[in-house]
Protein backbone atom coordinates (compact mmCIF):
# COMPACT_ATOMS: atom_id res chain seq x y z
CA UNK A 1 0.00 0.00 0.00
CA UNK A 2 1.58 3.58 -0.69
CA UNK A 3 1.26 6.09 1.20
CA UNK A 4 0.64 9.53 -0.17
CA UNK A 5 1.06 12.66 2.51
CA UNK A 6 -0.58 15.51 0.52
CA UNK A 7 -1.75 17.75 3.03
CA UNK A 8 1.18 19.80 3.50
CA UNK A 9 1.57 20.13 -0.06
CA UNK A 10 0.38 23.13 -1.54
CA UNK A 11 -1.91 22.36 -4.65
CA UNK A 12 -3.22 24.94 -7.52
CA UNK A 13 -6.33 24.34 -9.22
CA UNK A 14 -6.05 22.93 -12.45
CA UNK A 15 -8.59 22.69 -16.20
CA UNK A 16 -9.26 18.96 -16.48
CA UNK A 17 -12.48 17.74 -18.57
CA UNK A 18 -12.58 13.92 -17.30
CA UNK A 19 -10.06 13.02 -15.47
CA UNK A 20 -9.62 14.87 -12.31
CA UNK A 21 -6.38 15.00 -12.18
CA UNK A 22 -3.77 18.04 -12.21
CA UNK A 23 -3.16 18.89 -16.62
CA UNK A 24 -3.03 22.38 -17.90
CA UNK A 25 -2.87 24.88 -14.86
CA UNK A 26 -5.00 28.29 -14.58
CA UNK A 27 -4.09 31.84 -14.22
CA UNK A 28 -6.01 31.35 -10.80
CA UNK A 29 -4.81 29.57 -8.66
CA UNK A 30 -6.77 27.94 -5.00
CA UNK A 31 -4.94 29.05 -1.78
CA UNK A 32 -2.78 26.42 -0.35
CA UNK A 33 -3.91 23.71 1.63
CA UNK A 34 -1.75 22.49 4.75
CA UNK A 35 -3.75 20.14 7.12
CA UNK A 36 -2.39 19.23 10.64
CA UNK A 37 -1.30 15.57 11.19
CA UNK A 38 -2.17 14.60 7.35
CA UNK A 39 -2.96 10.96 6.67
CA UNK A 40 -3.26 8.98 3.68
CA UNK A 41 -5.24 9.44 0.56
CA UNK A 42 -7.60 6.23 0.49
CA UNK A 43 -11.13 5.58 0.80
CA UNK A 44 -13.53 3.70 2.55
CA UNK A 45 -14.39 -0.05 2.09
CA UNK A 46 -17.73 -0.87 2.03
CA UNK A 47 -16.51 -3.64 3.58
CA UNK A 48 -15.74 -3.11 7.09
CA UNK A 49 -17.18 -6.40 8.62
CA UNK A 50 -15.24 -9.04 6.91
CA UNK A 51 -17.19 -11.93 9.11
CA UNK A 52 -20.57 -10.91 7.49
CA UNK A 53 -21.59 -14.07 5.42
CA UNK A 54 -22.75 -13.65 1.89
CA UNK A 55 -26.13 -14.89 3.21
CA UNK A 56 -26.36 -12.34 5.24
CA UNK A 57 -25.42 -9.30 2.96
CA UNK A 58 -27.82 -11.18 0.56
CA UNK A 59 -30.65 -10.61 2.61
CA UNK A 60 -29.33 -7.43 4.31
CA UNK A 61 -28.35 -5.06 1.62
CA UNK A 62 -28.88 -1.96 3.02
CA UNK A 63 -26.00 -2.44 5.81
CA UNK A 64 -23.06 -0.74 5.96
CA UNK A 65 -21.19 -4.58 5.76
CA UNK A 66 -22.33 -4.60 1.91
CA UNK A 67 -19.31 -4.21 -1.05
CA UNK A 68 -20.09 -3.71 -3.91
CA UNK A 69 -17.46 -6.89 -4.85
CA UNK A 70 -19.47 -9.37 -2.42
CA UNK A 71 -22.85 -8.47 -4.11
CA UNK A 72 -21.71 -8.33 -8.42
CA UNK A 73 -19.10 -10.90 -8.15
CA UNK A 74 -19.21 -13.49 -4.70
CA UNK A 75 -23.17 -13.74 -5.29
CA UNK A 76 -23.23 -13.44 -8.60
CA UNK A 77 -25.21 -10.48 -8.88
CA UNK A 78 -28.33 -9.71 -6.66
CA UNK A 79 -31.44 -8.13 -7.79
CA UNK A 80 -34.50 -6.69 -6.43
CA UNK A 81 -37.87 -7.53 -6.65
CA UNK A 82 -39.00 -5.53 -9.66
CA UNK A 83 -35.27 -6.92 -11.39
CA UNK A 84 -33.10 -3.85 -10.64
CA UNK A 85 -29.47 -4.93 -10.07
CA UNK A 86 -28.92 -3.71 -6.52
CA UNK A 87 -25.21 -2.90 -6.52
CA UNK A 88 -24.64 -0.94 -9.92
CA UNK A 89 -24.67 3.21 -10.85
CA UNK A 90 -27.80 5.10 -10.16
CA UNK A 91 -29.59 5.76 -13.40
CA UNK A 92 -32.28 8.80 -14.37
CA UNK A 93 -35.93 7.43 -13.73
CA UNK A 94 -38.67 6.85 -15.88
CA UNK A 95 -39.45 10.49 -16.76
CA UNK A 96 -42.88 9.36 -17.33
CA UNK A 97 -43.66 8.73 -13.91
CA UNK A 98 -43.09 11.60 -11.38
CA UNK A 99 -45.83 11.96 -8.60
CA UNK A 100 -46.61 14.18 -5.99
CA UNK A 101 -44.28 14.75 -3.50
CA UNK A 102 -44.67 14.82 0.36
CA UNK A 103 -44.32 17.74 2.44
CA UNK A 104 -45.36 17.45 5.86
CA UNK A 105 -46.33 21.06 6.70
CA UNK A 106 -48.16 21.52 3.56
CA UNK A 107 -51.78 21.68 3.01
CA UNK A 108 -52.98 19.03 2.20
CA UNK A 109 -49.14 17.49 2.48
CA UNK A 110 -48.96 16.28 -1.42
CA UNK A 111 -47.16 18.66 -3.36
CA UNK A 112 -46.54 18.99 -7.25
CA UNK A 113 -42.81 18.86 -7.95
CA UNK A 114 -42.72 17.65 -11.19
CA UNK A 115 -40.74 19.48 -13.63
CA UNK A 116 -42.65 20.31 -17.29
CA UNK A 117 -43.06 18.10 -19.91
CA UNK A 118 -39.90 15.73 -18.44
CA UNK A 119 -41.92 12.85 -20.19
CA UNK A 120 -41.97 14.44 -23.50
CA UNK A 121 -38.50 15.82 -24.08
CA UNK A 122 -35.40 13.95 -25.27
CA UNK A 123 -32.39 13.21 -23.15
CA UNK A 124 -28.82 13.22 -24.62
CA UNK A 125 -25.33 12.52 -22.91
CA UNK A 126 -23.99 15.95 -20.93
CA UNK A 127 -20.64 16.64 -22.68
CA UNK A 128 -18.49 18.58 -20.56
CA UNK A 129 -17.21 22.20 -21.93
CA UNK A 130 -13.60 21.94 -23.89
CA UNK A 131 -10.62 22.53 -21.12
CA UNK A 132 -9.64 25.51 -23.84
CA UNK A 133 -12.87 27.36 -22.86
CA UNK A 134 -11.98 30.41 -20.39
CA UNK A 135 -12.59 29.65 -16.88
CA UNK A 136 -15.71 31.15 -15.19
CA UNK A 137 -14.74 32.54 -11.74
CA UNK A 138 -17.11 32.64 -8.65
CA UNK A 139 -16.29 35.41 -6.14
CA UNK A 140 -17.39 35.89 -2.19
CA UNK A 141 -20.50 37.15 -2.12
CA UNK A 142 -19.57 39.32 0.77
CA UNK A 143 -17.04 41.06 -1.94
CA UNK A 144 -19.49 41.69 -4.34
CA UNK A 145 -19.34 45.34 -5.85
CA UNK A 146 -22.28 47.39 -7.38
CA UNK A 147 -21.57 46.09 -10.48
CA UNK A 148 -21.39 42.56 -9.63
CA UNK A 149 -24.54 42.92 -7.66
CA UNK A 150 -26.48 44.73 -10.49
CA UNK A 151 -25.46 42.06 -13.14
CA UNK A 152 -26.49 39.39 -10.76
CA UNK A 153 -29.54 40.90 -10.31
CA UNK A 154 -30.76 41.43 -13.52
CA UNK A 155 -29.44 37.88 -14.07
CA UNK A 156 -32.19 36.72 -11.32
CA UNK A 157 -34.57 39.05 -12.51
CA UNK A 158 -35.25 37.88 -15.75
CA UNK A 159 -35.60 34.23 -14.48
CA UNK A 160 -38.21 35.21 -12.16
CA UNK A 161 -39.94 36.95 -15.32
CA UNK A 162 -40.05 33.92 -17.60
CA UNK A 163 -42.99 31.97 -17.85
CA UNK A 164 -44.26 30.20 -14.76
CA UNK A 165 -44.09 26.79 -17.15
CA UNK A 166 -40.92 27.60 -18.73
CA UNK A 167 -37.90 24.97 -17.32
CA UNK A 168 -35.78 27.89 -16.83
CA UNK A 169 -38.38 29.96 -14.76
CA UNK A 170 -36.99 31.02 -11.27
CA UNK A 171 -39.57 28.49 -9.07
CA UNK A 172 -39.53 25.48 -12.11
CA UNK A 173 -35.66 26.01 -11.01
CA UNK A 174 -36.19 25.92 -7.22
CA UNK A 175 -38.56 23.32 -7.95
CA UNK A 176 -35.93 21.28 -8.98
CA UNK A 177 -34.43 20.78 -5.08
CA UNK A 178 -38.15 19.12 -3.87
CA UNK A 179 -38.25 16.64 -7.21
CA UNK A 180 -35.39 15.16 -5.96
CA UNK A 181 -35.19 15.42 -2.46
CA UNK A 182 -39.21 15.10 -1.36
CA UNK A 183 -39.71 11.74 -3.84
CA UNK A 184 -41.23 12.67 -6.70
CA UNK A 185 -39.48 10.13 -8.42
CA UNK A 186 -38.61 6.33 -7.91
CA UNK A 187 -35.90 4.69 -9.28
CA UNK A 188 -36.32 2.56 -13.06
CA UNK A 189 -38.48 -0.11 -12.52
CA UNK A 190 -39.06 0.40 -9.00
CA UNK A 191 -40.91 1.35 -6.06
CA UNK A 192 -37.70 2.33 -4.20
CA UNK A 193 -37.80 6.27 -3.45
CA UNK A 194 -34.89 8.15 -5.33
CA UNK A 195 -33.09 10.48 -3.27
CA UNK A 196 -30.05 12.48 -3.53
CA UNK A 197 -29.41 13.52 0.37
CA UNK A 198 -27.92 11.66 2.75
CA UNK A 199 -25.41 9.85 0.60
CA UNK A 200 -22.39 10.21 -1.77
CA UNK A 201 -24.58 11.33 -4.10
CA UNK A 202 -25.08 14.56 -1.83
CA UNK A 203 -22.54 16.92 -3.67
CA UNK A 204 -22.48 15.67 -7.11
CA UNK A 205 -25.65 15.90 -7.89
CA UNK A 206 -25.51 19.79 -6.37
CA UNK A 207 -22.43 20.75 -8.17
CA UNK A 208 -24.10 19.81 -11.26
CA UNK A 209 -27.86 21.58 -10.05
CA UNK A 210 -25.52 24.78 -9.73
CA UNK A 211 -23.76 24.55 -12.56
CA UNK A 212 -26.90 24.45 -14.75
CA UNK A 213 -28.11 27.59 -12.66
CA UNK A 214 -25.56 28.86 -13.55
CA UNK A 215 -25.52 28.63 -17.09
CA UNK A 216 -29.02 29.55 -17.51
CA UNK A 217 -28.57 32.79 -15.39
CA UNK A 218 -25.83 33.63 -17.93
CA UNK A 219 -28.06 33.03 -21.15
CA UNK A 220 -30.28 35.24 -20.00
CA UNK A 221 -28.14 37.80 -19.61
CA UNK A 222 -25.97 36.90 -22.96
CA UNK A 223 -22.96 36.47 -20.65
CA UNK A 224 -21.04 33.60 -21.17
CA UNK A 225 -18.33 34.40 -18.35
CA UNK A 226 -21.04 34.77 -15.39
CA UNK A 227 -20.91 33.01 -11.98
CA UNK A 228 -22.65 33.00 -9.36
CA UNK A 229 -21.27 34.16 -5.83
CA UNK A 230 -20.58 31.75 -3.29
CA UNK A 231 -20.82 32.56 0.53
CA UNK A 232 -17.78 31.88 2.12
CA UNK A 233 -19.09 30.96 5.41
CA UNK A 234 -16.10 29.51 6.44
CA UNK A 235 -14.44 32.98 7.01
CA UNK A 236 -14.49 35.02 9.69
CA UNK A 237 -15.79 38.14 7.87
CA UNK A 238 -18.16 35.69 5.80
CA UNK A 239 -19.80 34.00 8.71
CA UNK A 240 -22.36 36.61 8.74
CA UNK A 241 -25.80 36.73 5.51
CA UNK A 242 -24.32 38.07 2.92
CA UNK A 243 -25.26 42.19 2.73
CA UNK A 244 -26.63 42.16 -1.25
CA UNK A 245 -29.65 39.42 0.11
CA UNK A 246 -30.67 42.01 2.86
CA UNK A 247 -32.17 44.44 0.47
CA UNK A 248 -35.64 44.07 0.62
CA UNK A 249 -36.11 45.75 -2.93
CA UNK A 250 -33.70 43.11 -4.60
CA UNK A 251 -34.85 40.41 -6.45
CA UNK A 252 -32.35 38.21 -4.09
CA UNK A 253 -34.30 39.51 -1.16
CA UNK A 254 -36.48 36.64 0.68
CA UNK A 255 -38.73 37.68 3.84
CA UNK A 256 -39.30 34.66 5.09
CA UNK A 257 -35.58 34.06 6.49
CA UNK A 258 -35.00 34.83 10.10
CA UNK A 259 -34.96 38.31 11.11
CA UNK A 260 -33.37 37.84 14.11
CA UNK A 261 -29.86 36.94 12.30
CA UNK A 262 -29.57 39.47 9.77
CA UNK A 263 -26.90 41.10 11.41
CA UNK A 264 -25.68 38.27 13.77
CA UNK A 265 -22.61 36.14 13.52
CA UNK A 266 -23.29 32.05 11.82
CA UNK A 267 -23.02 29.63 15.02
CA UNK A 268 -22.08 26.22 14.02
CA UNK A 269 -23.91 25.09 17.11
CA UNK A 270 -27.08 26.99 16.46
CA UNK A 271 -30.01 25.14 17.30
CA UNK A 272 -33.55 26.07 16.70
CA UNK A 273 -35.19 29.14 18.10
CA UNK A 274 -31.58 29.81 20.02
CA UNK A 275 -30.54 33.66 21.02
CA UNK A 276 -28.18 34.75 19.07
CA UNK A 277 -24.54 34.57 20.94
CA UNK A 278 -23.42 37.96 22.54
CA UNK A 279 -19.89 37.73 21.80
CA UNK A 280 -18.76 37.02 17.75
CA UNK A 281 -15.20 36.19 19.12
CA UNK A 282 -15.77 32.73 20.66
CA UNK A 283 -18.58 31.90 18.17
CA UNK A 284 -15.60 32.42 15.27
CA UNK A 285 -13.19 30.27 17.09
CA UNK A 286 -15.44 27.59 17.44
CA UNK A 287 -16.78 27.51 13.96
CA UNK A 288 -12.86 27.53 13.03
CA UNK A 289 -12.14 24.56 15.14
CA UNK A 290 -15.31 22.55 13.93
CA UNK A 291 -14.16 23.13 10.32
CA UNK A 292 -10.45 21.77 10.92
CA UNK A 293 -11.79 19.31 12.81
CA UNK A 294 -14.00 18.21 10.15
CA UNK A 295 -11.58 17.51 7.29
CA UNK A 296 -8.75 16.18 9.31
CA UNK A 297 -10.98 13.28 10.73
CA UNK A 298 -12.36 12.44 6.80
CA UNK A 299 -9.00 13.48 5.00
CA UNK A 300 -8.49 9.77 3.88
CA UNK A 301 -12.06 8.59 4.86
CA UNK A 302 -14.03 10.30 2.18
CA UNK A 303 -17.81 8.50 2.60
CA UNK A 304 -17.23 10.08 6.15
CA UNK A 305 -17.08 13.52 4.45
CA UNK A 306 -19.20 13.34 2.01
CA UNK A 307 -21.79 10.34 2.93
CA UNK A 308 -22.29 6.58 2.67
CA UNK A 309 -22.04 4.96 -0.84
CA UNK A 310 -25.68 4.23 -1.88
CA UNK A 311 -25.94 1.75 -4.90
CA UNK A 312 -28.92 1.25 -7.45
CA UNK A 313 -31.71 -0.50 -5.71
CA UNK A 314 -30.81 0.47 -2.20
CA UNK A 315 -33.15 1.77 -0.45
CA UNK A 316 -32.02 5.29 0.88
CA UNK A 317 -34.83 5.85 4.01
CA UNK A 318 -33.07 2.52 5.19
CA UNK A 319 -29.42 3.42 4.50
CA UNK A 320 -29.24 7.16 4.69
CA UNK A 321 -25.61 8.20 6.49
CA UNK A 322 -24.95 11.57 5.43
CA UNK A 323 -21.60 12.85 5.57
CA UNK A 324 -19.92 15.13 7.78
CA UNK A 325 -20.05 17.86 5.09
CA UNK A 326 -24.05 18.14 4.50
CA UNK A 327 -24.23 17.50 8.09
CA UNK A 328 -22.64 20.77 8.82
CA UNK A 329 -24.82 22.78 5.72
CA UNK A 330 -28.10 22.00 7.27
CA UNK A 331 -26.56 23.74 9.71
CA UNK A 332 -27.12 27.34 7.85
CA UNK A 333 -30.17 26.07 6.31
CA UNK A 334 -31.51 25.94 10.19
CA UNK A 335 -30.13 28.93 10.67
CA UNK A 336 -31.18 31.09 7.72
CA UNK A 337 -34.85 29.43 7.67
CA UNK A 338 -37.67 30.60 9.90
CA UNK A 339 -37.50 29.14 13.26
CA UNK A 340 -41.18 28.10 13.72
CA UNK A 341 -43.16 25.23 11.28
CA UNK A 342 -43.24 25.18 8.52
CA UNK A 343 -39.80 26.48 8.04
CA UNK A 344 -40.37 27.90 4.57
CA UNK A 345 -38.51 28.49 2.33
CA UNK A 346 -34.57 27.58 3.58
CA UNK A 347 -35.73 25.42 6.32
CA UNK A 348 -37.08 22.90 4.31
CA UNK A 349 -36.30 20.75 1.33
CA UNK A 350 -39.31 21.44 -0.30
CA UNK A 351 -38.78 25.10 -0.58
CA UNK A 352 -35.22 25.67 0.22
CA UNK A 353 -34.42 26.73 -3.70
CA UNK A 354 -36.65 29.24 -3.46
CA UNK A 355 -34.30 31.46 -1.48
CA UNK A 356 -31.60 32.41 -3.95
CA UNK A 357 -29.31 32.46 -0.81
CA UNK A 358 -29.37 28.87 -1.39
CA UNK A 359 -27.51 28.86 -4.31
CA UNK A 360 -24.92 31.02 -2.33
CA UNK A 361 -24.93 28.48 0.16
CA UNK A 362 -24.14 25.70 -1.97
CA UNK A 363 -21.69 27.40 -3.73
CA UNK A 364 -19.17 27.16 -1.01
CA UNK A 365 -20.80 23.87 0.28
CA UNK A 366 -19.52 22.78 -3.40
CA UNK A 367 -16.28 24.94 -2.56
CA UNK A 368 -15.70 22.73 0.98
CA UNK A 369 -15.45 19.79 -1.81
CA UNK A 370 -13.06 21.61 -4.05
CA UNK A 371 -10.51 22.06 -1.06
CA UNK A 372 -11.04 18.58 0.53
CA UNK A 373 -9.92 17.35 -3.02
CA UNK A 374 -7.22 19.79 -3.76
CA UNK A 375 -6.42 18.74 0.17
CA UNK A 376 -6.04 15.31 -1.11
CA UNK A 377 -3.92 15.71 -4.32
CA UNK A 378 -7.06 16.00 -6.23
CA UNK A 379 -7.40 12.05 -6.02
CA UNK A 380 -10.98 10.51 -6.53
CA UNK A 381 -12.47 10.72 -3.57
CA UNK A 382 -14.63 7.09 -4.71
CA UNK A 383 -12.47 5.04 -7.28
CA UNK A 384 -15.94 2.87 -7.73
CA UNK A 385 -17.93 2.77 -11.17
CA UNK A 386 -20.98 2.41 -8.58
CA UNK A 387 -20.37 5.93 -7.85
CA UNK A 388 -18.72 7.07 -11.11
CA UNK A 389 -21.18 5.87 -13.62
CA UNK A 390 -23.97 7.08 -11.91
CA UNK A 391 -26.14 10.07 -13.36
CA UNK A 392 -28.71 12.65 -13.02
CA UNK A 393 -30.83 14.53 -15.75
CA UNK A 394 -31.08 18.67 -16.01
CA UNK A 395 -32.40 20.92 -18.45
CA UNK A 396 -29.30 22.86 -20.21
CA UNK A 397 -29.02 26.58 -21.26
CA UNK A 398 -29.95 25.20 -24.43
CA UNK A 399 -33.12 23.67 -23.24
CA UNK A 400 -31.98 20.03 -23.44
CA UNK A 401 -32.71 17.37 -21.61
CA UNK A 402 -29.08 16.01 -20.46
CA UNK A 403 -28.21 12.96 -18.34
CA UNK A 404 -24.82 13.92 -16.41
CA UNK A 405 -22.45 11.28 -15.33
CA UNK A 406 -20.79 12.22 -11.57
CA UNK A 407 -17.35 11.19 -13.20
CA UNK A 408 -17.37 14.25 -15.27
CA UNK A 409 -18.22 16.55 -12.62
CA UNK A 410 -15.45 15.43 -10.24
CA UNK A 411 -13.47 19.34 -10.00
CA UNK A 412 -14.92 22.70 -11.09
CA UNK A 413 -12.28 23.44 -13.69
CA UNK A 414 -14.07 19.72 -15.11
CA UNK A 415 -17.26 22.05 -15.44
CA UNK A 416 -15.67 25.15 -16.66
CA UNK A 417 -15.76 27.24 -13.34
CA UNK A 418 -13.40 28.00 -10.59
CA UNK A 419 -13.67 29.82 -6.91
CA UNK A 420 -11.41 32.97 -6.55
CA UNK A 421 -9.24 32.11 -4.23
CA UNK A 422 -9.89 33.20 -0.79
CA UNK A 423 -8.19 32.70 2.74
CA UNK A 424 -8.17 29.60 4.65
CA UNK A 425 -7.79 30.30 8.64
CA UNK A 426 -8.62 26.77 9.57
CA UNK A 427 -6.51 24.50 8.70
CA UNK A 428 -4.12 25.29 11.25
CA UNK A 429 -6.85 25.24 13.94
CA UNK A 430 -6.53 22.76 16.57
CA UNK A 431 -8.74 21.18 18.90
CA UNK A 432 -8.71 22.83 22.59
CA UNK A 433 -8.89 19.97 25.46
CA UNK A 434 -9.16 19.67 29.00
CA UNK A 435 -5.99 16.33 29.40
CA UNK A 436 -7.22 13.59 31.23
CA UNK A 437 -5.50 14.04 35.12
CA UNK A 438 -4.00 10.74 36.52
CA UNK A 439 -6.74 8.41 38.10
CA UNK A 440 -4.56 8.87 41.61
CA UNK A 441 -4.94 12.83 41.26
CA UNK A 442 -8.69 12.32 40.32
CA UNK A 443 -9.44 9.48 43.46
CA UNK A 444 -7.64 12.06 45.54
CA UNK A 445 -9.96 14.76 45.06
CA UNK A 446 -12.54 12.36 45.70
CA UNK A 447 -16.66 13.61 45.91
CA UNK A 448 -15.39 16.73 44.11
CA UNK A 449 -14.99 15.20 41.01
CA UNK A 450 -18.16 13.68 41.16
CA UNK A 451 -17.60 10.24 39.74
CA UNK A 452 -20.42 7.93 38.49
CA UNK A 453 -20.54 4.74 36.61
CA UNK A 454 -21.66 4.77 33.05
CA UNK A 455 -23.92 1.50 31.57
CA UNK A 456 -23.95 0.15 28.37
CA UNK A 457 -25.94 1.57 25.75
CA UNK A 458 -28.44 -1.26 25.67
CA UNK A 459 -30.69 -3.57 23.26
CA UNK A 460 -33.75 -1.25 23.17
CA UNK A 461 -33.85 2.11 20.95
CA UNK A 462 -33.73 5.16 23.11
CA UNK A 463 -35.54 8.06 23.11
CA UNK A 464 -33.42 11.46 23.21
CA UNK A 465 -35.32 13.41 25.85
CA UNK A 466 -32.05 14.08 28.20
CA UNK A 467 -28.50 13.60 27.89
CA UNK A 468 -27.82 10.22 27.27
CA UNK A 469 -24.25 8.52 28.26
CA UNK A 470 -22.91 5.36 27.16
CA UNK A 471 -19.68 3.33 27.81
CA UNK A 472 -18.44 1.43 24.30
CA UNK A 473 -16.02 -0.58 23.74
CA UNK A 474 -13.15 -0.13 21.92
CA UNK A 475 -12.42 -2.25 18.83
CA UNK A 476 -8.68 -2.36 19.30
CA UNK A 477 -6.24 0.04 21.14
CA UNK A 478 -3.14 1.61 21.26
CA UNK A 479 -2.97 1.27 17.56
CA UNK A 480 0.27 1.57 15.22
CA UNK A 481 0.91 4.38 12.85
CA UNK A 482 0.41 1.24 9.96
CA UNK A 483 -2.80 -0.12 11.44
CA UNK A 484 -4.23 3.56 11.81
CA UNK A 485 -3.59 4.02 7.59
CA UNK A 486 -5.46 0.69 6.76
CA UNK A 487 -8.37 1.85 8.82
CA UNK A 488 -9.76 4.73 10.78
CA UNK A 489 -12.04 4.59 14.02
CA UNK A 490 -15.76 5.32 13.45
CA UNK A 491 -18.10 6.15 15.81
CA UNK A 492 -21.39 4.83 14.77
CA UNK A 493 -25.03 5.80 15.88
CA UNK A 494 -27.77 3.36 14.48
CA UNK A 495 -31.09 3.76 14.07
CA UNK A 496 -31.87 7.65 14.22
CA UNK A 497 -35.87 8.67 13.97
CA UNK A 498 -37.60 12.03 13.39
CA UNK A 499 -40.67 12.74 12.74
CA UNK A 500 -41.69 13.99 9.50
CA UNK A 501 -41.66 18.09 8.73
CA UNK A 502 -39.33 18.06 12.26
CA UNK A 503 -36.00 20.47 12.60
CA UNK A 504 -33.56 17.92 15.36
CA UNK A 505 -30.28 18.19 16.46
CA UNK A 506 -28.26 16.44 18.95
CA UNK A 507 -24.55 16.67 19.70
CA UNK A 508 -22.31 13.82 20.57
CA UNK A 509 -19.18 14.19 23.29
CA UNK A 510 -16.48 11.09 23.71
CA UNK A 511 -14.57 11.02 26.74
CA UNK A 512 -12.64 8.59 28.57
CA UNK A 513 -13.55 6.57 31.14
CA UNK A 514 -11.73 5.52 34.25
CA UNK A 515 -12.67 1.90 35.08
CA UNK A 516 -16.47 2.33 34.04
CA UNK A 517 -16.65 5.42 36.06
CA UNK A 518 -16.88 9.04 34.59
CA UNK A 519 -17.06 12.82 35.82
CA UNK A 520 -19.61 15.71 34.73
CA UNK A 521 -17.01 16.83 32.21
CA UNK A 522 -18.48 15.41 28.32
CA UNK A 523 -15.30 15.37 26.74
CA UNK A 524 -14.78 16.99 23.13
CA UNK A 525 -17.43 17.15 20.27
CA UNK A 526 -17.21 14.34 17.77
CA UNK A 527 -19.45 15.45 15.58
CA UNK A 528 -23.56 16.77 15.47
CA UNK A 529 -26.43 15.37 14.07
CA UNK A 530 -28.83 18.13 12.49
CA UNK A 531 -31.82 17.04 10.62
CA UNK A 532 -33.83 19.50 8.02
CA UNK A 533 -37.50 18.84 7.61
CA UNK A 534 -38.38 16.62 4.95
CA UNK A 535 -40.56 13.69 4.17
CA UNK A 536 -41.48 11.60 1.07
CA UNK A 537 -44.41 8.84 0.52
CA UNK A 538 -42.01 6.23 1.62
CA UNK A 539 -41.99 7.57 4.73
CA UNK A 540 -42.61 4.72 7.26
CA UNK A 541 -45.26 5.78 10.22
CA UNK A 542 -44.29 9.19 9.63
CA UNK A 543 -40.55 9.31 10.83
CA UNK A 544 -37.84 9.78 8.93
CA UNK A 545 -34.58 7.29 9.44
CA UNK A 546 -30.52 7.79 9.53
CA UNK A 547 -27.32 7.17 10.91
CA UNK A 548 -24.48 8.97 11.66
CA UNK A 549 -20.91 8.06 11.07
CA UNK A 550 -18.37 9.83 12.90
CA UNK A 551 -14.60 9.81 12.80
CA UNK A 552 -12.57 9.93 16.06
CA UNK A 553 -9.20 8.83 15.25
CA UNK A 554 -7.60 12.20 15.74
CA UNK A 555 -9.76 13.31 18.38
CA UNK A 556 -8.20 10.08 20.46
CA UNK A 557 -5.28 11.36 19.81
CA UNK A 558 -5.81 14.77 21.07
CA UNK A 559 -7.29 13.76 24.13
CA UNK A 560 -4.68 11.26 24.66
CA UNK A 561 -7.11 8.08 24.88
CA UNK A 562 -5.52 6.05 22.15
CA UNK A 563 -4.69 3.49 24.99
CA UNK A 564 -8.15 3.71 26.38
CA UNK A 565 -10.55 0.33 26.23
CA UNK A 566 -13.22 2.21 26.85
CA UNK A 567 -14.85 5.52 25.88
CA UNK A 568 -17.71 7.54 27.16
CA UNK A 569 -19.97 8.65 24.73
CA UNK A 570 -23.01 11.41 25.60
CA UNK A 571 -25.83 12.34 23.19
CA UNK A 572 -26.33 15.75 24.28
CA UNK A 573 -30.49 17.00 22.70
CA UNK A 574 -30.40 20.50 21.50
CA UNK A 575 -33.83 20.55 19.57
CA UNK A 576 -36.26 17.97 18.45
CA UNK A 577 -38.10 14.42 19.17
CA UNK A 578 -35.58 12.34 18.50
CA UNK A 579 -34.76 8.41 19.12
CA UNK A 580 -31.74 6.40 18.92
CA UNK A 581 -31.33 2.89 18.08
CA UNK A 582 -27.75 1.49 18.92
CA UNK A 583 -24.33 3.15 19.50
CA UNK A 584 -20.79 1.27 18.83
CA UNK A 585 -17.22 1.87 17.49
CA UNK A 586 -15.98 0.17 14.60
CA UNK A 587 -12.86 0.13 12.39
CA UNK A 588 -13.36 1.03 8.78
CA UNK A 589 -11.10 -0.57 6.39
CA UNK A 590 -9.26 2.01 4.23
CA UNK A 591 -9.30 0.89 0.24
CA UNK A 592 -5.81 0.61 -1.40
CA UNK A 593 -4.33 3.73 -3.04
CA UNK A 594 -3.27 1.79 -5.97
CA UNK A 595 -6.50 -0.12 -6.78
CA UNK A 596 -7.97 0.56 -10.27
CA UNK A 597 -11.22 1.29 -10.94
CA UNK A 598 -13.19 -1.67 -11.57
Amino acid sequence: MSLSHLCNTPISSSITSKNPLPSASTKISTPSVRLANPTATHYISCEHNKQTSRREAATNVTQHVVDRRNVLLGLGGLYGAAGVAIGAPLTPPDLTKCHKAIDSDATPPEVDCCPPDYGKAKMVDFTPPSPKDPLRVRKAAHKYNLDDIAKFEAAIAKMKALPTNHPWNYYQQATIHCTYCNGAFDQLNTKTLLQVHGSWFFLPWHRYYLYFWEKILGKLIGDDTFAIPFWNWDAPKGMYMPPMYLNEKSPLFDKTRDKRHYKSVLDYSYSMGADNPPDPKPVVTNNLEMLSSMFKETSNAPALFMGKPLRAGEDPTSTTAPGSCEMLHNVMHQWVGPPTSPYWNMGNFHTAARDTIFFAHHGNVDRMWDIYNNSRGQRREFNDPDWLDSSFIFYDENEQLVNCKVRDCLTPQSLGYIYHPEPIPWTNNRRKHKKMRSAAKKKSEGDSLKLAPVPEFGSQPRPLTEPIRALLQRPKISRTKDEKADAVEVLVIDGITVPNGSTARFDVYVTQALEGLVGPDRGELAGSFVHIPTAHHRSSEGKEYSSLELGISILLEDIEAESSKELVVSLIPRDGDVVVSGLRIELFDVEDDDEEEE
